[in-house]
């Protein structure tokens, strides 16, 4: 796993065999429909590997439901709506998967041959998105929890994110420990390392972009800024096969 530096709002972040981006908000201007960034994401990755490609992108619930995208035919260029959920999962080369968040967890997930992208935000957490996301690598691609990296783009960080007791209990029912603070602040990013974990994901294979979305203006925050904050997108591409055409060409895929 590799991490270059950010470039025009974007870091890109090498997970085996696949890229993920992850973006602040110069790279997600604020107004934009869930189609609109979803086509953005899409011509991020088109200028790193010069062609058009499909994005998928879906209805974000805060639930565990998972999408899993394949196809005999190839997929035209451009944004695709799959329906509700929040996680989308594809074994096809050169098909953006897309999330969008502002203070919840973009969560990249890589194994030879699958990728994986999660929205995440505690109500996902407590219903354990992350066991339906490596489930169904696990039981559809054959690729097991160790097999797997995972990259953690930016949220809200523990600074910003005093919880009442719902939250607290709803996370202890699948794991956390050592994710609260005394004062009644959770680390949601530290819960995720740890379910990640628990979950057979490999000491070494998880990363976590460090910052907190409340903190910076230089992200978009639900926290900070209520009804008027925008969306950053992050995303994930299968890249088997697939040519670096911009400087990003010095990422390894591994």
């Amino acid at each position: 796993m590799s991490v270059s530096g950010e470039r025009d709002g974007v870091t890109p972040v090498a997970l085996r065999g696949a890229l993920a981006l992850f973006t602040d908000a110069t790279a997600s201007p604020s107004g934009l429909t869930d189609q609109a960034l979803a086509d953005v994401a899409g011509r991020a990755v088109a200028r790193r590997f010069g062609s058009s490609v499909p994005v998928l992108y879906a209805r974000q619930r805060h639930g565990r439901l998972a999408y899993v995208y394949s196809s005999a035919e190839p997929l035209p260029a451009g944004p695709h709506l799959v329906g509700e959920g929040d996680v989308l999962i594809t074994g096809e080369v050169g098909v953006v998967l897309t999330v969008r968040t502002a203070d919840c967890l973009p969560i990249a997930l890589a194994a030879p041959g699958v990728v994986a992208m999660v929205h995440a935000g505690w109500r996902g957490l407590a219903a354990d998105v992350l066991d339906s996301a490596l489930a169904r690598l696990a039981n559809e691609f054959g690729a097991g929890a160790a097999s797997v990296e995972a990259a953690i783009g930016v949220g809200v960080g523990p600074c910003h994110y005093p919880v009442g007791a719902e939250v607290i209990d709803g996370l202890a029912t699948v794991g956390g420990d050592g994710a609260w603070h005394a004062d009644g602040r959770v680390d949601l990013a530290a819960w995720t390392v740890g379910r990640l974990r628990a979950l057979g994901v490999g000491m070494g294979q998880v990363r976590v972009l460090p910052g907190c979305t409340a903190c910076s203006p230089s992200y978009h925050s639900f926290r900070r800024d209520g009804a008027t904050a925008g969306r950053q997108w992050s995303a994930i591409v299968l890249t088997d096969g697939l040519r670096h055409s911009t400087p990003d060409s010095a990422i390894r895929c591994t």
